[in-house]
């Protein structure tokens, strides 16, 4: 009789288990995380850019744009903008595509060059890709970004861009330094200037926890 007591006290604790894994956790879907935008204040608005230093939202005619507050006469001298971003998964991340607008220019009075760095940790960054500066009167752009292996499997990315605005007039900083451009975006013809697209792994929830419970408990109970 005491058996078959323990064996229904048991049973019971299960169910109320399994009752309380469906109703604290719907069924697992993958986690995806897709993000873009158009204008450049998006994202800070957003509270995706999280830093930003000797960088500012630019505008001329129909154009809006980051680009650096003040420059330098050379690259070596110069004093990069700086703006970092900072996305957090509900998962592992195991593939990723990343396309950025980080467009440079070379006119008289300076020229740009770009650089993006990628992170898990915001603390170690690893270089992702460089926008050189273009022959006079020309211009460069970043577009897709090849994201290594080595910045998957984590919850979090981060991302740095460097912008270099150098040359005779850059110091000035304001209109001498719109050679280094980040997001670029024209008002008059919208379109995308970032696109984040991320597949990841849904993280072990309360019913992963409730059953693992249960299966230890019922292992427990037969022995």
């Amino acid at each position: 009789m005491i058996r078959l007591i323990h064996f229904l006290q048991h049973h019971a604790f299960l169910a109320a288990l399994t009752v309380v894994a469906m109703t604290v956790c719907p069924a697992a879907v993958p986690a995806d995380f897709s993000y873009s935008y158009g204008h450049p204040s998006t994202p800070l608005d957003d509270g995706y850019i999280v830093s930003t230093s000797n960088a500012s939202l630019y505008s001329e005619g129909n154009v809006r744009t980051w680009t650096p507050d003040f420059g330098g006469t050379t690259f070596a001298n110069t004093t990069p903008g700086e703006v970092i971003y900072h996305f957090n998964f509900d998962g592992p991340s195991t593939d990723m595509s990343l396309w950025m607008s980080m467009p440079t220019f070379h006119w008289s009075y300076s020229q740009g060059h770009n650089f993006l760095f990628g992170s898990t940790d915001g603390l170690s960054w690893e270089p992702l890709a460089e926008v050189q500066p273009p022959s006079f009167g020309g211009a460069n752009n970043l577009g897709a970004v090849n994201v290594p292996g080595s910045l998957l499997g984590s919850t979090d990315l981060w991302l740095r861009v460097l912008l270099y605005s150098y040359g005779p007039s850059a110091p000035s900083g304001g209109v001498w330094t719109n050679t280094s451009q980040l997001s670029r975006f024209d008002v008059s013809s919208p379109g995308t200037v970032f696109s984040l697209n991320v597949s990841t792994v849904p993280e072990p929830g309360v019913a992963t926890l409730l059953l693992g419970l249960g299966l230890s408990l019922t292992v427990r109970r037969r022995r």
